[in-house]
């Protein structure tokens, strides 16, 4: 059986939340004991509302945060406690995209200078080589003729047009991992598509592992071939993508699709249940399920202890007592 690029296994990150000289700490469990496995060449989206710790696990992964607890296994590689020195070579192996291009660039480069400056940074090729592996970067992200983007500042470009270069840039020393953060939630809806679909056709001509960060589950179709659900620093269900659209499992990941606007109208004047309250404080998260506050199925177990990741086959794994054989 072919090796995972990237294990994941029981990793948490607590931020501290500093209180009183004399109090005892309290830790903020924005990922909290997370597992699972990515393929080589494999895509992924990981879904879940803002704060459900989906950003925070996708950093922790490329150790831009420290963990907490637990390993990061990479091309089977141990980097869950490597040194920043240490590193450079899975900075090479590993990149992200981030969610605001017009935050993401620096103002005062050029684009050629922007996605050289990777290159140098880690000693890639010499002046032709370099010029020759940046302009066929931005062909493959569709911003042609090249000669007319390459020498402009980024606020002489549209969002759509950034969010290419900051893809090009993700892109431009061939990494075998992107983390994609939110790629297109700020841009308008007319160029979401287009984008995704790039992202899709890069991901799949070079075979790179691609995780995609998103709270909107309509837009995982156009792009992967699993979804992992989060919920409140937990992963609550991991399906392959239509089996978790046509057949959800977990109330959380059912509570996603029916949030999901219907352009049916006839649809839409139907009364969608979707749970009421907020995600629980990740400070003192609740016992048991962490759903449980909020779930129209919530039995006593439910309320007392975790439930474990149940296996229901073919890949579809679900972390819900409803599924446990008791």
């Amino acid at each position: 059986m072919a090796e995972p690029l990237l294990r994941v296994e029981n990793l948490c990150k607590w931020f501290e939340v500093r209180r009183g000289l004399f109090s005892k700490p309290l830790y903020l469990k924005a990922v909290d004991n997370v597992s699972f496995e990515l393929m080589r060449g494999e895509a992924v989206s990981l879904v879940g509302e803002s704060g459900s710790g989906k950003t925070t696990l996708g950093r922790t992964i490329l150790r831009l945060l420290e963990p907490t607890k637990g390993r990061i296994i990479f091309d089977g590689k141990d980097i869950t406690h490597l040194r920043p020195k240490e590193l450079m070579w899975y900075r090479r192996e590993a990149s992200l995209v981030q969610q605001d291009p017009y935050g993401a660039l620096p103002s005062f480069m050029n684009i050629y200078r922007i996605l050289e400056e990777p290159l140098l940074i880690h000693k890639v090729g010499d002046r032709e080589e370099r010029r020759e592996r940046i302009f066929k970067a931005l062909e493959e992200v569709r911003l042609t003729p090249v000669e007319d983007f390459a020498f402009k500042y980024p606020h002489m470009l549209s969002g759509g047009q950034l969010q290419r270069v900051a893809i090009a840039r993700a892109l431009i020393l061939r990494p075998k991992l992107v983390i994609a953060d939110e790629p297109v939630s700020m841009l308008d809806a007319s160029v979401r598509i287009e984008i995704l679909t790039l992202m899709r056709e890069l991901q799949e001509k070079r075979r790179i592992s691609f995780i995609y960060i998103t709270h909107d589950l309509s837009t995982t179709r156009y792009f992967s071939e699993w979804i992992y659900i989060m919920y409140a620093g937990h992963l609550m269900e991991i399906a392959p993508t239509k089996e978790l659209i046509s057949n959800p499992q977990h109330p959380y990941t059912q509570a996603l699709l029916a949030a999901i606007p219907d352009p049916d109208p006839e649809n839409r004047k139907r009364f969608r249940k979707v749970p009421p309250g907020e995600p629980p404080s990740l400070i003192n998260p609740p016992p048991g399920c962490r759903f449980h506050p909020r779930c129209p199925y919530a039995m006593d177990i439910c309320r007392r202890e975790e439930p474990p990741m149940i296996d229901l086959g073919g890949g579809h794994r679900v972390k819900c007592w409803l599924y446990a054989k008791r």
